[in-house]
């Protein structure tokens, strides 16, 4: 087997998520990304999180922190110390909590299809926009991957690419800097297609 650059095989994958969805571009980086993280935390059990959406269609966990939980993910996270600094000045735990549902699966707990998903907004540090578009955006995605035709081919083939991917990536530094240089790829890949 010849030696592939990180940056091919991203191509590869670009051009198979493609293949199933080639109207939904705003898949391609969660799907890889989550896929990538996933590959390299357990190549056993990235399947079944692809499909799994415990998270984001369960959140019961999520809405029973309580306030000195949710006053402390806001405050240690100077980003969102920052961002919502009146609400946490007032104490307005109706609209933390309100936030918090939406941030903590991206931000705290770091989950890699919802982090690929919403990573142009963290980036901005658009967090009124995650708050704003949560459920919008889960449930597009939700309802474009489930209507995936030969969902076990489209896993193969993930599956395979994610393999590649995380032989590149096995010693890499943090799932941020991977996910920062897969997003670089992936848009520079979207953006020849477009111009």
């Amino acid at each position: 087997m010849t030696k592939k650059s990180f940056e091919k095989v991203v191509q590869e994958g670009i051009r198979f998520v493609a293949r199933f969805f080639p109207q939904s571009r705003y898949l391609y980086f969660p799907l890889l990304s989550a896929a990538l993280v996933w590959a390299i935390e357990s190549l056993r059990e990235w399947r079944e999180k692809i499909f799994s959406w415990e998270i984001w269609l369960d959140p019961s966990f999520v809405k029973v922190k309580s306030d000195d939980f949710i006053l402390s993910f806001f405050s240690n996270h100077s980003d969102l110390a920052h961002a919502f600094a009146e609400e946490i000045q007032a104490r307005d735990m109706p609209a933390l909590r309100k936030f918090f549902y939406s941030l903590y699966p991206v931000i705290g707990l770091e989950d890699p299809f919802l982090s690929g998903l919403f990573h142009q907004e963290v980036a901005s540090q658009n967090y009124r926009g995650i708050a704003e578009q949560y459920d919008i955006k889960i449930a597009q995605a939700i309802v474009d991957i489930e209507a995936v035709e030969e969902k076990g081919r489209f896993l193969e083939g993930l599956e395979a690419i994610a393999r590649e991917m995380a032989s590149f990536c096995a010693d890499l530094i943090t799932q941020t800097s991977v996910q920062r240089a897969l997003a670089e790829i992936i848009n520079k890949e979207i953006s020849k297609d477009i111009d």
